[in-house]
């Protein structure tokens, strides 16, 4: 039986004896999650972003167009479990590059990435400094998700589209979830039905989240759910209008964003960190 067997039961979150520690493993793998992600996210090649930006539809004339802040985090959530060279993705190749403790938090985060898992889920209740439990509504399971930002913000019946990880008691989101709304409930067979279809796996076996994706993308589903650091400061998650530039966008050519303002003194300056 792996860990998502052990989550997909139908009495999940009603009765939390250890909620206490698992907020703290929660806080603690959030933080070493997000140190493997900035490593690894530094490790990808442009070849890597244009083919994962291409298949979420957000590579325009080799340019990443992100439209919320939050659509860079998909991206990049994409592109290191979903984008594969000579089989692997990033997490694996990882894995082999960098052997580390086998008993070390950063080991126990990067097996629960290698077992995660990207469906469409209904919330269906809520715990305020907590999480939330949801319904996976390919697989109808449900799933204790600690999260303590997401149970202060999200409400019962909101669908949304995220990859979950899955830890010893309890999973938690990762990359930045996609919120579709909260869909009247004759309407939730007919969602389900067609995420089915999109999660079909091909021949191999695999199953590639992009048109699910590109679909919450296309209907501008960037994420508006507050999400809380393992510090507990609260990050609100605004829209943004951003753009990266491809190495073939000159500083004194137009800036790809439509701004009229030459590159060097418009949207470079949010690559570099500039105001």
């Amino acid at each position: 039986m792996g860990l998502r067997d052990i989550f997909q039961r139908n009495d999940a979150g009603a009765n939390i004896p250890n909620r206490d520690e698992i907020i703290s493993r929660y806080k603690r793998l959030r933080a070493v999650g997000r140190n493997l992600n900035h490593k690894m996210v530094e490790r990808l090649g442009k070849d890597v972003l244009h083919e994962g930006g291409k298949k979420l539809g957000i590579l325009h004339k080799d340019v990443l167009v992100f439209n919320s802040e939050d659509e860079s985090a998909v991206l990049m959530d994409y592109c290191l479990f979903d984008v594969r060279r000579n089989g692997r993705n990033a997490i694996e190749q990882y894995l082999l590059d960098s052997p580390s403790d086998p008993a070390s938090d950063e080991v126990v985060c990067l097996r629960s990435m290698q077992q995660a898992i990207y469906s469409l889920f209904m919330v269906e209740s809520v715990m305020p400094g907590f999480g939330v439990t949801v319904r996976d509504l390919l697989s109808d399971g449900t799933i204790l998700i600690a999260d303590i930002g997401f149970g202060d913000t999200a409400q019962p019946g909101l669908i949304f589209a995220s990859r979950l990880l899955f830890h010893e008691g309890f999973a938690m989101t990762g990359g930045a979830a996609l919120p579709v709304g909260v869909s009247p409930e004759d309407q939730r067979q007919a969602i389900t039905e067609k995420m089915a279809k999109a999660a079909a796996p091909d021949e191999d076996g695999y199953f590639d989240p992009a048109p699910i994706i590109r679909a919450c993308l296309n209907q501008g589903c960037s994420s508006q759910v507050q999400y809380q650091e393992p510090t507990g400061r609260q990050v609100g998650r605004q829209r943004a209008s951003e753009m990266i530039r491809s190495s073939n966008v000159g500083r004194n050519a137009p800036c790809p964003c439509g701004s009229g303002k030459k590159f060097k003194n418009c949207c470079i300056r949010k690559q570099i960190g500039g105001p």
